[in-house]
């Protein structure tokens, strides 16, 4: 799959000199492993994409489907059997059956659908730009084990690990959560 945070882009954020082309393969390492750290978080690729899942019954009239927002519905099987695409909302990740039926316990359903974004939101472009640029720093030696010398010679050694939580708190609406 193809970045959706272009290096370009990143190059400009981190303030990447945009003729020095030497590290750009890293700095794409940066980048995937960014989007993959954010898509992680959210439960899903952010991109628009077609999925088919298999998703056991729950006993109510609606399922949870594995990424949102969904555009398109394009076929419900339940126990092998294909419903109408019209018998069915969507709300976000949720499809919920409007004829009344429950999804049995012990029935099967199979959803194909198209969710994810045609273009993805600047607050996820951002999250991935400022994660990626802390992983470059990290590379760096900037990010891990530090020490302070005290009085009397004494010294004292920290480990400071990336923790991302800060960049990927702000993308909470736009996460997966699973009932």
């Amino acid at each position: 799959m193809a970045s959706y945070v272009l290096l370009a882009t990143w190059k400009k954020y981190a303030n990447k000199l945009d003729s020095d082309t030497t590290g750009e393969q890293l700095y794409q390492l940066y980048i995937e492993a960014a989007e993959k750290i954010v898509a992680d978080y959210l439960s899903y690729s952010p991109p628009s994409a077609s999925y088919t899942h298999t998703i056991a019954g729950t006993g109510r009239s609606t399922i949870q489907l594995k990424a949102k927002p969904v555009t398109a519905l394009t076929s419900v099987t339940i126990d092998g059997v294909s419903r109408d695409v019209a018998d069915f909302s969507l709300d976000d990740e949720r499809l919920t059956d409007t004829t009344g039926s429950v999804f049995s316990r012990h029935s099967t359903i199979v959803v194909a659908y198209t969710a994810g974004f045609a273009t993805v939101p600047a607050l996820i472009q951002m999250a991935v730009m400022e994660i990626a640029s802390l992983l470059s720093q990290q590379a760096g030696e900037n990010i891990g084990v530090s020490s302070t010398t005290f009085d009397g010679g004494n010294t004292r050694s920290f480990i400071n690990y990336t923790s991302f939580e800060k960049y990927l708190r702000p993308l909470s609406s736009y996460r997966v959560v699973r009932l």
